[in-house]
């Protein structure tokens, strides 16, 4: 069983906590001990000198899709030329694609993301999904671990479509059907469509509803009789509403919610996944009606507020942005940095159902970072000195491959 020491490490928590010039210990895929530097490592353990650094959980995404990783850098015609192009592409190219795509995002400290969608159509047949991806990564094949939901479900010409693998279902009898689909093929999460996106405005708006409570609270039920947990795509006021009003356990973006929404989030202690970088985006390069409603919604304001009343808030990138991006957007609307953290750590894996990572304590799964300076101190200047990365007590990345993480932000080469 392999042993790996970190010792005279800070460490943060991934919980609130903070420790200095400690020792941490892992054996096989867990940590066993943390204590004094006093420790005596077993005559086999690789000893790592934590002088200066400092180990924290692995990142856990909440919001991300694998397969559309690609639009970070396509122009807005581009952007609609490759959805085009990947609709009549095969199944393998685009998995060999999100294979890249999942290397790259484990350079950067990601161990865990919950993929809530994945590719499209092809010639009328469906693609790969994130559940095949979840299954293919592991030994000989670099990448987080995969929370899968497999396709989106959503009302007939719902948001997703038809760039994204979606189940279209209308009614209740219906979604429940394809709730039970998705299971059926593997998910381990359900994803809904409760409003529509920015993407195709303005073809479908996100002020608009697409799933009446009826239908939420059918997929909701389904969805959690089989001991699993589903989160809402959602962007109005109202269809917040509705999802926490069905039991939808994640509300993810709700870009255009109010202070009485938020508040309603809080009371009802529903979490709340903001993917903040992507309203802060759209809302300088898009269309003049479009960036008028974000700007006017003021998503940065309805998060504070999220963050002061307590809701659990947990980071995720969507396709285009790198999880320290996501984090510093966080920052700069005005949640402190530890709770961010937590965010990316603890209570994200609160948030994805996640049990025995997330946390550096006794016990938990060494999903682990060594970082060469304090992140509550400058999260990118930490990040950028990322020296190694842990996976299930096995070191993935060291620092001789962590630095083209962050510097530079380029697509990978094709032999990366």
């Amino acid at each position: 069983m392999t042993s790996i020491v970190f010792d005279h490490v800070g460490v943060i928590d991934g919980c609130g906590g903070v420790k200095s010039d400690t020792t941490v210990v892992v054996e096989g895929d867990r940590i066993t001990a943390i204590g004094g530097t006093d420790y005596s490592p077993p005559t086999d353990a690789r000893v790592i000198d934590g002088t200066d650094h400092w180990l924290m959980p692995g990142l856990i995404n909440c919001h991300d899709h694998l397969s559309h990783k690609w639009i970070r850098w396509a122009t807005q015609d581009e952007y609609h030329s490759g959805n085009v192009s990947r609709l009549h592409t095969e199944p393998g190219p685009r998995a060999l694609e999100s294979a890249k795509y999942a290397a790259w995002t484990v350079r950067q400290g990601v161990t865990t993301i919950r993929d809530l969608g994945s590719a499209g159509i092809a010639a009328g047949a469906e693609m790969f999904t994130n559940v095949h991806m979840r299954d293919a990564i592991g030994p000989g094949m670099p990448g987080p671990k995969i929370l899968a939901s497999r396709l989106m479900i959503a009302m007939t010409g719902g948001h997703g479509t038809p760039w994204f693998g979606v189940r279209e279902a209308d009614g209740v009898e219906e979604v429940r059907k394809a709730v039970r689909e998705q299971i059926k093929g593997g998910a381990d999460c359900i994803k809904v469509m409760s409003t529509g996106g920015l993407s195709n405005y303005p073809h479908e708006r996100p002020d608009i509803d697409q799933y009446t409570v009826d239908e939420l609270t059918a997929a909701a039920t389904e969805t959690h009789r089989f001991g699993k947990l589903i989160a809402t795509h959602a962007m109005s006021d109202r269809a917040v509403s509705r999802a926490i009003q069905a039991g939808i356990d994640t509300i993810e973006h709700a870009f255009l919610a109010s202070a009485d929404g938020i508040k309603l989030m809080a009371d009802s202690d529903i979490a709340f996944v903001p993917t903040a970088r992507v309203s802060w985006r759209t809302a300088r390069t898009a269309s003049p009606e479009l960036a008028s409603l974000l700007s006017e919604a003021n998503h940065a304001q309805r998060i504070l507020e999220a963050s002061e009343l307590g809701v659990k808030i947990g980071v995720g990138t969507d396709s285009r942005f790198t999880m320290i991006e996501e984090m510093e957007t966080l920052v700069d609307y005005g949640m402190p940095v530890q709770s961010v953290i937590q965010g990316a750590t603890g209570t994200a894996a609160d948030i994805c159902g996640l049990e025995g990572i997330g946390i550096v304590a006794p016990g938990m799964t060494a999903d682990l970072l060594l970082l060469g300076s304090n992140p509550l101190n400058g999260l990118r200047s930490a990040f950028e000195k990322l020296k190694m990365v842990v996976q299930r007590g096995e070191i993935t990345v060291s620092a001789s491959d962590a630095s083209v993480a962050l510097r530079p932000m380029t697509p990978p080469g094709p032999l990366d």
